[in-house]
């Protein structure tokens, strides 16, 4: 009994001894380069082994897979995953402007401040706000006010703290209608001008559309 204990230590001070060749190198490594561990699963150090330099190779790296339990938790632990967040809302003219206006009104600032609580953790890459408008006026006119709102919902959206670097705005006037409506005429479910204006409503939007990423 006593000799074979003598030649197990001779092979272990002989392994500790191979590994003093490589510099600040924390467990014994056997020929193949997998890491010497004891009967009892316990990994080989050697005289240069410190909890700094277990750490040093990372998550990955010897230090976590043999001394995970007593080395820093942040540097054994597998980072949180990062889900992209995509996010569209589309926000009815009528509730945000008054017609023909670009001035947000409270309602619409409520919906906005909903918005930006909900992003909250989110890395926003991409905050892009798009207005739009009815047919009704020229498309100089049209396109104008388009681009009026959707400066007045990122205006807003920075004034709560999302960085202006993000932000991006566009006009489109009347493009991409939501409904068509046919113009006035006595006899018919739309008489008047002020029908034709109800029935255009969905078409004056604003569309904003988030792109980021979220620790999860």
């Amino acid at each position: 009994m006593k000799t074979s204990l003598k030649i197990c230590g001779l092979v272990a001070a002989t392994l500790v001894a191979s590994s003093a060749f490589a510099a600040d190198t924390p467990y014994v490594h056997s020929r193949d380069g997998q890491v010497v561990k004891s009967n009892f699963g316990l990994c080989w150090r050697t005289g240069s082994w410190t909890p700094a330099l277990a750490e040093a190779a990372g998550l990955n790296g010897d230090g976590c897979a043999c001394d995970a339990d007593i080395l820093d938790k942040a540097v054994c632990s597998a980072p949180a995953p990062v889900v992209a967040v995509a996010e569209k809302v589309t926000l009815a003219t009528d509730t945000l402007f008054a017609f023909g206006k670009a001035d947000l009104r409270p309602e619409a600032m409520y919906i906005l401040d909903d918005l930006v609580s909900q992003l909250a953790g989110v890395q926003i890459e991409v905050f892009m706000a798009t207005g739009y408008t009815d047919r009704i006026g020229s498309d100089a006119f049209n396109q104008k006010l388009s681009v009026k709102r959707a400066q007045a919902v990122a205006a807003y959206l920075e004034s709560k703290g999302v960085p202006a670097g993000v932000i991006a705005v566009e006009g489109k006037g009347k493009a991409e209608p939501v409904v068509s409506c046919p113009n006035p005429a006595k006899g018919t479910e739309i008489a008047s001008k002020a029908d034709l204006v109800k029935c255009l409503a969905p078409n004056r939007r604003a569309v904003v559309e988030v792109v980021g990423t979220r620790s999860n």
